[in-house]
């Protein structure tokens, strides 16, 4: 098995990276970083969704992207104390969101602050991608989403749906697992151990994880 130092849990919205991501940690008894979502803007953006001609979209982003930065220094400076590092968020996914919401002059303003704060960004050793269908995405937004995001526009997670894959269809920095989470149930103890065996022996490269 290789030895991981950071490893990032990523995916799509209610593709249950946070759950795996406290599995993981578990399993390597490791230090747990989760994304910090406390926004002061958050609620009221999401009642305003509509409206572009404000500035909560680049108050919005920018008040997550610093949140996130700091949990980036948090990474780097302690992580010789902790033998593994699993996190449930990948920061450079903060630029998805800005490029859908941000009018072209707050996203200038935005990339300025980004290309700043991804110089101290650390690489993962190995990146796992939570993979959901658009339309199964939307059932379990339906099912159990919140209030808020069961209002935002279908076109809206339509473009969150393509920017992830994307983004992760054209990631190269460092190795990657892509799971297809319709074929994973996590309350299920076989299908768990299963995908901790595959990450496990994971090396290089891009794999794809679909058990039958």
């Amino acid at each position: 098995m290789k030895e991981f130092k950071y490893i990032i849990v990523e995916g799509l919205v209610k593709s249950f990276k946070t759950r795996l991501a406290e599995i993981l940690a578990e399993e390597f008894n490791s230090r747990l970083i989760l994304d910090n979502k406390d926004n002061p803007f958050l609620n009221e953006y999401y009642n305003s969704f509509a409206n572009t001609e404000n500035s909560l979209p680049l108050k919005t982003q920018l008040i997550f992207l610093l949140n996130r930065y700091a949990q980036q220094l948090e990474i780097s400076q302690k992580g010789l104390f902790h033998k593994t590092t699993v996190c449930d968020y990948i920061f450079f996914r903060d630029g998805i969101y800005a490029h859908l919401m941000l009018s072209d002059e707050d996203l200038e303003i935005y990339k300025n602050f980004f290309n700043i704060f991804s110089k101290s960004v650390v690489t993962p050793d190995l990146v796992i991608y939570l993979q959901i269908s658009f339309a199964e995405m939307l059932k379990r937004i339906n099912e159990t989403g919140s209030k808020a995001e069961k209002n935002i526009p279908t076109e809206y997670w339509r473009e969150v749906y393509e920017g992830y894959n994307y983004y992760f269809f054209n990631y190269k920095t460092s190795p990657m697992l892509v799971v297809n989470m319709e074929k994973v149930d996590l309350n299920n103890k076989s299908d768990t151990q299963h995908l901790i065996d595959e990450i496990k022996t994971h090396k290089k490269g891009t794999r794809y994880y679909a058990p039958a």
